[in-house]
């Protein structure tokens, strides 16, 4: 890699920290909840999932080719733009678009999709430490899915003239009310198609992107157009609603493809504890 490439990268990785480190524990950690009958054992590893949900934005520090994993330009994609589809095969990707204009623009999808087909290997055979990890990993970049920032070049309000609110939204605001943010459980279902399925969930959080960028704008202009303390109350009564769909769902999500695994996997017997 070039070293003006490595540097772009790592610039990107510093700003992409997803949800924050309260919001990864709070989505990882509530995610055991859904689960019911022989995966009941599983809710015993809801503290590991939630201690190791940040463990991916750790490895950005030392791997520049982490950062591209936690996110995908979607509208970056003329495609996405008329059709709100893109082609979501890799290697089919790769041949219609070019590998260096979607690496350049994020591999989140297909890294989501690759990780929870290791998922699957490592219950096959039974590597228990390995699992509960791959499973907060999973978590981690289905959060990420769940984030509109993370779907959008507009990543950092940059192209709105409202830079920073990446960190404003999802660190500063999530946790300043982060005590108020409940999972309700609810019936979970086998993913028949976990590509289709991970597409599917950020085709839709997607549409949240404008709904948090003029949120952005009010605050700000009730704050006396300052990012005081003030400026806080007013963008979480703004986002509040979708903001808790978003991480319900990501909790829900998360639970849904490690069941799924699991069943792929041929429903290995789970330990109650993993000594890490």
């Amino acid at each position: 890699m070039k070293f003006k490439q490595y540097v772009t990268w790592f610039a990107l990785v510093i700003l992409l920290c997803s949800w924050g480190e309260k919001g990864h524990q709070k989505i990882n950690g509530s995610a055991p909840e859904f689960f019911h009958g022989r995966l009941n054992r599983y809710k015993g590893w809801s503290a590991v999932l939630s201690e190791h949900g940040s463990d991916p934005d750790n490895r950005r520090r030392t791997d520049p080719m982490e950062g591209i994993r936690h996110y995908i330009d979607i509208d970056a994609y003329q495609d996405f733009v008329e059709t709100h589809l893109i082609v979501e095969g890799k290697e089919e990707a790769f041949k219609k678009y070019g590998k260096e204009f979607v690496r350049k623009n994020g591999t989140l999808p297909w890294v989501t999709d690759s990780t929870y087909h290791a998922l699957v290997k490592q219950f096959k055979a039974k590597e228990w430490k390995k699992v509960v990890l791959t499973a907060a990993d999973l978590g981690h970049y289905v959060g990420d899915g769940h984030m509109p920032l993370h779907l959008t070049t507009n990543y950092d309000g940059e192209l709105t003239g409202q830079k920073g609110i990446h960190s404003r939204y999802e660190s500063k605001m999530i946790n300043q009310y982060i005590d108020s943010i409940t999972v309700k459980r609810s019936h979970l279902h086998k993913v028949k198609n976990v590509s289709r399925y991970v597409f599917d969930y950020m085709y839709f959080n997607y549409q949240f992107k404008d709904s948090l960028l003029n949120a952005d704008k009010l605050a700000f202009e009730k704050a006396k157009k300052s990012y005081s303390f003030n400026y806080y109350p007013t963008l979480w009564a703004q986002t509040k609603g979708f903001t808790l769909l978003m991480i319900e769902n990501s909790s829900k999500s998360l639970a849904e493809l490690i069941r799924t695994a699991w069943i792929e996997a041929g429903r290995p017997r789970i330990p109650r504890e993993i000594s890490l």
